[in-house]
């Protein structure tokens, strides 16, 4: 008997309800848009390193709304695209072993 076909006695959870999910992903896009709102509104009204004075590089493409989302995001991108070249590169495996490795 497969595992899709077996009948669990487990009860179902708040989160097995696809509603409940639905929720929990709007809450996040209405909380990422919140953040977005004020980090468009604080860095309209003034720099996020005013402390550091107009003398400083700081003043190329930091000032700009979304810079450190955006930052982010691509940070979080590259990471993820490094973690898979290191995994297994052109076929052959890099950091990554069998799965008999440490039977042999």
């Amino acid at each position: 008997m497969s595992k899709k076909t077996r009948k669990t006695k487990e009860p179902k959870r708040w989160l097995d309800d696809s509603t409940n999910v639905g929720k929990i992903i709007r809450g996040f896009y209405f909380a990422c848009g919140f953040v977005m709102l004020a980090d468009f509104v604080f860095s309209i009204g003034w720099h996020k390193h005013a402390a550091l004075g107009e003398s400083s590089l700081m003043h190329g493409i930091e000032p700009l709304p979304f810079f450190y989302g955006i930052y982010g995001f691509l940070a979080c991108v590259g990471l993820v695209h490094a973690s898979k070249l290191m995994r297994s590169r052109k076929g052959k495996n890099v950091l990554m072993r069998e799965e008999d490795y440490w039977d042999q």
